[in-house]
């Protein structure tokens, strides 16, 4: 648990559920180091969460890995992932579509209730498993 709130922190990702959402998490590994991690959460909506990659080991696939083991995971359980990520150029080449702002709203209860909400740099991405 505390590699994946380091890896997490590197990025200034969320680590205060991580206790909670452990189950839901998948690590990478090399060499026996953790190097990787992501998170399926299954709230109200199912979201892919808290993927990083240390930057030493990125552009090796390592994260590409990750989606794929994840929504591998999702299928059965979903027909929709949703994401927020700073990063849409990676996830639109995994098949994730961007959403419209409008649909911010309706999809996060947090993003109704806050006030950046206008200024914000997240990009919000959804992807229909098969």
């Amino acid at each position: 648990m505390k590699d994946i709130k380091t890896i997490l922190s590197f990025f200034f990702l969320d680590t205060e559920n991580v206790e909670k959402n452990l189950p839901e998490f998948i690590i990478a590994q090399i060499n026996n180091k953790i190097v990787g991690c992501a998170c399926l959460d299954l709230g109200d909506i199912v979201e892919l969460r808290s993927i990083a990659v240390l930057p030493s080991y990125r552009h090796k696939g390592v994260g590409s890995k990750l989606v794929c083991a994840i929504l591998k995971r999702a299928q059965g359980l979903t027909d929709i992932v949703y994401l927020r990520t700073n990063s849409p150029i990676f996830f639109e080449k995994k098949g994730f579509k961007k959403l419209q702002n409008s649909e911010k709203k309706v999809v996060w209860k947090d993003c109704m209730q806050c006030d950046k909400f206008d200024i914000c740099r997240q990009t919000m991405m959804k992807i229909i498993l098969m």
